[in-house]
């Protein structure tokens, strides 16, 4: 019988895979039941269980044939930092992140659907999770059966790897929820989760092919472990190690899972489990929350700022740029500046560009958007729509000229811009526009700073709404 997991053909008589140990059993192709090897009728509503035979003519992909699909996917942008690195990590020794996806229920699918229609349904499904690994710079160097290896942190080397492994998990879990979801009403079949196993850990690189595939001289615990993680995790969850969890802590939710016993580690190993993202978002923020050192050095620096906010009061908007080395304190005297406004009468918006946020059009932008109008992760697009006509209000801006586009920004759907007919530049100038208005006759009410963190991570879109509020902010309200 041949493994679900990792496609090794085991003996009739196996019981668990003699390649990588998994446990052989049969799904019912009628209600998914997972019923003992030998069963020829399912336990749970008698359905005939038929056993694909091994000779039947397999679809699984040839090494060249994955390859090809993992490039197919690659950004270009993606392909050249890549290769910018080759020479220099070729023999190094590099912390990285595996993170090994695995989609529950392919074996029970296969029965329902036949091999045919189930790899064409992977196709899909290995789509969105390259991507989703791609959207955070990560590379995918192996396809399984019915998942993927990615890596984070080589080829291209990462400074936050672990947190970006980790929220390209939750993106694919999203992804395979709603792609389940169509699945189901279209096709009618069992709903698809992922296993999602990560680990940080040291590995040796070996060479990069012009595949862009890398392989390892030394790989150690660190695949391994991601692995087996995997294979802990149930249907539609992420577990990461204690080393992914250190590197982590704070900007994510955790349930600890205590010890547990895995496969080629004498000691066992603490695991947890991915909850969502914390309101945190940076190392700052978690360090803030625990207490910090005493502000000392930038008093200077304060009070220009604090001099700039007296003169916003008056009408005469300011624009700062905080520029220094990394770590020298520009996310502190921000804090500290915010701070020291706290009981002014003035809104403090901040949005946050991130190093791989550069592909997502406008991403600092709704930060600041979805502060401003208090909106949440996980909110309904109702709510969402609600909330924001209630700020436009307020503000006294009228909708027709800015509800659309805000709503489009913040992904809501029906937003109503597709019955406007109009050229993808008019689109870009009038969502530019609609930011526009809203900054300005919220200045009115009360002052407003808005603060960008890391701009030169900025996205195109972005910058273009940026240069519309420095030309714009001359006798407001407004500091930026």
């Amino acid at each position: 019988m041949k493994c679900p997991k990792c496609q090794f053909e085991n003996s009739e008589d196996a019981k668990f895979c003699n390649e990588c140990g998994n446990k052989l059993e049969i799904a019912c192709p009628s209600c998914s039941k997972i019923n003992p090897l030998n069963s020829k009728f399912c336990n749970e509503c008698g359905h005939k269980i038929t056993v694909i035979s091994p000779d039947q003519p397999s679809k699984e992909l040839s090494f060249d044939e994955k390859l090809a699909k993992i490039q197919r996917y690659l950004p270009k942008d993606l392909t050249q930092k890549i290769l910018a690195q080759r020479d220099r990590i070729e023999g190094e020794r590099k912390q990285v992140t595996v993170m090994f996806c695995d989609m529950e229920g392919f074996t029970s699918l296969t029965e329902k659907l036949g091999s045919e229609e189930t790899y064409s349904l992977m196709d899909e499904v290995y789509e969105i999770l390259i991507h989703k690994v791609h959207d955070y710079e990560g590379t995918v160097n192996e396809l399984t059966g019915d998942g993927i290896m990615a890596l984070f942190g080589a080829p291209i080397a990462l400074e936050d790897a672990p947190q970006r492994a980790i929220r390209s998990a939750l993106a694919i879990h999203r992804e395979i929820n709603k792609f389940s979801k169509q699945l189901k009403s279209e096709k009618r079949i069992p709903s698809i989760k992922m296993r999602i196993g990560i680990h940080t850990g040291p590995v040796v690189v070996g060479t990069l092919g012009n595949d862009l595939r890398v392989e390892f001289k030394a790989v150690g615990d660190t695949v391994n472990l991601a692995s087996r993680m995997e294979g802990l995790a149930e249907p539609g969850t992420t577990y990461v190690t204690e080393e992914t969890f250190k590197l982590t802590e704070g900007l994510f939710r955790f349930e600890s899972l205590g010890e547990k016993l895995v496969k080629g580690k004498e000691e066992p190993v603490k695991v947890y489990q991915v909850i969502a993202p914390s309101t945190r978002r940076t190392r700052f923020e978690v360090s803030a929350e625990r207490g910090l050192t005493p502000f000392v050095g930038r008093d200077r620096e304060l009070e220009l700022l604090l001099d700039g906010f007296e003169r916003v009061k008056a009408g005469k908007g300011q624009a700062f740029s905080i520029v220094s080395e990394a770590g020298v304190g520009k996310s502190r005297l921000l804090y500290e500046f915010r701070k020291a406004v706290a009981n002014e009468d003035v809104t403090f918006l901040e949005g946050r560009c991130l190093s791989y946020g550069r592909s997502v059009a406008y991403h600092p932008v709704i930060d600041v958007l979805k502060s401003n109008f208090d909106i949440h992760e996980g909110e309904r697009d109702q709510e969402i729509r609600g909330k924001v006509k209630k700020g436009l209000e307020l503000i006294g801006v009228d909708e027709p000229s800015t509800l659309p586009y805000l709503l489009e920004l913040l992904s809501v759907k029906d937003s109503g811009i597709d019955q406007i007919s109009m050229s993808p530049e008019a689109k870009k100038d009038r969502i530019i526009e609609a930011c526009r208005k809203i900054v300005l006759k919220g200045s009115e009410i009360r002052p407003l700073i808005i603060a960008f963190e890391d701009l030169h991570w900025l996205d195109k879109s972005s910058e273009d709404v940026l240069k519309s509020h420095l030309e714009s902010i001359p006798g407001s309200r407004v500091l930026l």
